[in-house]
Formats: structure tokens, C-alpha cells, sequence
């Protein structure tokens, strides 16, 4: 039985539970013994309050969850959360601000959106009991930006979902040009431009490698043009396909990629296909940043170079190429490493503390009061 086995975990908001961070949470919560009980709803925000409230009000919960990019729903989460007297936990993930209004420019910095994201992501920080964060760089930012108590913020890696991302045997013939692949949502963070421009050094040098790049979104077509223009043949663009088909396809890779984007954000957060890559026991090559070097060891379970360099990514594909040994080694230390720290099983291990501390901590506060 697990640690929080009778606890009923309301998971509240505007959240996608087929996103791969809620997914997670709400599977390592079951797994710890909890019943999590989902009060979810997509309308605009004034038409679900309502709705949601109405939900929450007729259903019995010992501790409130807003989810990934729930971030307007903290408001209404707080109040219920006073009025049943239990904790509230937000999950935000990422500043709603930094990536719609810095990182992507989808909005302009003076609107009225971009005051709510804010305005929203400094209300969520300040109103929760506890804040899960994915580093402690992103903690750092978090707490310093919207000048919130470090204490009450905790680390909760993104790991994967190793009961759908698994090593799989794939035979690959020697004779087949060396394997790269990618997937993403082709966000600015993830500097595909600079995958791209690695694959064009490399044709320039002959080497023979192929590139597959899965996924669409904001810099897909960029990345296309980009392709075209630089006349690079060896990358096969795929559009999206479901989560689970990504195992097989990482599986048949020689290396996989993270991402090599050069926003701020960048350098504070580890990408979902990094741990995927680690989850299926593939070698991973990602940018050298603050975060990445919390969780991984350059040469020893993961190999990185700088971002937003081309030519540097260039010259590690062409190195590891070179080295089957050290690849193998690279995969096997880092899936152990996933093991041990990013799986479902460790995951919900480190859950269940911040969990059962924070119910602690609350039972305190309550036997004070």
C-alpha cells in the first residue's frame, strides 16, 4: 500500500490530463494509494468558474491539485481550498508569461493577456501551499520573478511514463547511414534551426547520417524553409503520431536529440524527450545548461554541447558516431540514472514526501490554530 492510500486528490482546472506532466501526477498519485478525483473543464474561463465550482462543491477531496496550464483557475482553487480547509498544490510548469509573451511573441508585452498571465502566474506562486517546479533553476527564477517564499516550492522532475516508454530490440543493419531523431512541438525553445544547420555541416562533410524530425507547431515552417534553403537532403520531416509510437521510433535511433534553443528558459528546464530518450535506453545528445547538468553527467549518461551552435551539435553527432562504445555506455548509464530517479516508480517515491510533508505541516498548523 502506498503512502497517501485513502487520500482523495481533487485534480482542479483548465488542465489537459492526456499532457504528459499531468499524466504523470495523476498516475504516481494512484500509484501511492490516492484516489484522484478530476474536476476539469474547458470553456472560457467565466463560463467554467461556475461550473467548476459547482463540481468541487458536491464532491469530498483532503487536498486540491491545479494542474499544468490550470493557471487561471489558482483564484477560484484557493477559495474552495480555504473552505474545505485543505492544502492547495499548483503545478504550473512553466510561467504562462515567459512562454506566450517572451519565448514565443504570440503576445504583445502591454496587452491585457499578457498582464493576466502575470498577474495569474504570480497569484499561483503566492497562493499555494506548495509549488512543484521541474529544476531548481526553475525554482530559482520562480521564486526570485514573483517574489515568493523559496520554502513552500519543491522539485519534481518531469521524468516519463515508463509503463509506455520502454527499450525495445531493434535490429539495425550496419549498412543504414546513422540514425538521428528528434520530436518536439517545434517551440523556439527548442532550437530546431540549429538541428538543421548540424545537418548541413555534416553533408558538407560527407558524413553519412539521416535525420528524422517528428512533430509540427510554431517554427515548423521556418525549420522547412530553413531545410530547403541550406538544400539539406538528409532530413526526413514526420508529422505528429501518437505518444506510444514514439518509443518504437526513438528505439530505431542511433542518437536521440534534446533540444538547442537559446531563450532563458532554456537554461532552466530539462525537455519530456530527454527523459523519453533516457526511458527507452538511447543515447542523448541536449544543450549544456544549468538544468540539465542537475540531473545528468556530460559523458557519463548523457552527452552535451552548447546551445544554439550547429556547428558544435555537428561535431558530437559525428563523434558518437565514431564511438559505438561509448554510445552504449551512454545509453545503458543513462537509463540506469533514469532508474533510479526519473521513472514512475521514483517519481511517485518523491511525491509521496512532498505529499505526506505538506498534509504534516498542515495537520500542525491546524492543531495551532
Amino acid at each position: 500500500m502506498g503512502l497517501l492510500t485513502d487520500l482523495r486528490v481533487c485534480y482542479f482546472g483548465r488542465y489537459d490530463p492526456l499532457y504528459s506532466r499531468n499524466a504523470i501526477i495523476a498516475k504516481c498519485l494512484r500509484r501511492a494509494g490516492a484516489d484522484v478525483v478530476p474536476i476539469r473543464d474547458d470553456c472560457p474561463l467565466v463560463i467554467r468558474t461556475p461550473l467548476l465550482l459547482g463540481k468541487a462543491l458536491g464532491t469530498r477531496f483532503d487536498l486540491m491539485l491545479v494542474g499544468f496550464r490550470a493557471h487561471s483557475d489558482i483564484f477560484l482553487a484557493r477559495r474552495l481550498a480555504n473552505l474545505r480547509r485543505v492544502p492547495l498544490v499548483f503545478d504550473p510548469l512553466i510561467s504562462r508569461y515567459e512562454e506566450r509573451v517572451v519565448d514565443r511573441q504570440l503576445v504583445r508585452p502591454q496587452s491585457w493577456l499578457a498582464r493576466w498571465y502575470s498577474f495569474s502566474d504570480k497569484a499561483g506562486c503566492v497562493l499555494a501551499d506548495r509549488v512543484l517546479l521541474e529544476t531548481d533553476a526553475q525554482i530559482f527564477y520562480f521564486a526570485q520573478r514573483f517574489s515568493a517564499p523559496r520554502a513552500k516550492f519543491r522539485r519534481l522532475w518531469l521524468g516519463a511514463d515508463d509503463e509506455v516508454m520502454r527499450p525495445q530490440a531493434v535490429g539495425r543493419s550496419t549498412q543504414e547511414p546513422f540514425a538521428v531523431f528528434f520530436y518536439g512541438r517545434f517551440s523556439p525553445l527548442h532550437g530546431v534551426e540549429h538541428i538543421i544547420q548540424a545537418a548541413a555541416h555534416l553533408e558538407r562533410r560527407a558524413e553519412r547520417v539521416q535525420f528524422v524530425l517528428v512533430g509540427a507547431g510554431q517554427t515548423h515552417r521556418m525549420a522547412r524553409d530553413l531545410a530547403n534553403q541550406l538544400r539539406v537532403t538528409t532530413i526526413r520531416f514526420v508529422d505528429p503520431v501518437p505518444y506510444p509510437q514514439l518509443a518504437a521510433m526513438m528505439s530505431e535511433a542511433d542518437v536521440c536529440l534534446g533540444s538547442f534553443g537559446t531563450p532563458a528558459r532554456a537554461q532552466r528546464v530539462i525537455p519530456n524527450k530527454v527523459f523519453d530518450a533516457l526511458a527507452v535506453a538511447r543515447p542523448v545528445i541536449t544543450a549544456d545548461t544549468p538544468a540539465i547538468r542537475e540531473a545528468l553527467t556530460h559523458g557519463d549518461n548523457v552527452w552535451l554541447c552548447p546551445c544554439g551552435d550547429g556547428a558544435a551539435l555537428a561535431d558530437a553527432i559525428a563523434r558518437l558516431k565514431r564511438a559505438p562504445d561509448q554510445r552504449s555506455a551512454l545509453a545503458a548509464n543513462g537509463y540506469q540514472v533514469f532508474k533510479d530517479h526519473f521513472s514512475l516508480e521514483a517519481l511517485t517515491r518523491d511525491l509521496e514526501g512532498i505529499v505526506s510533508e505538506l498534509l504534516r505541516a498542515e495537520g500542525a498548523h491546524s492543531l495551532s490554530c
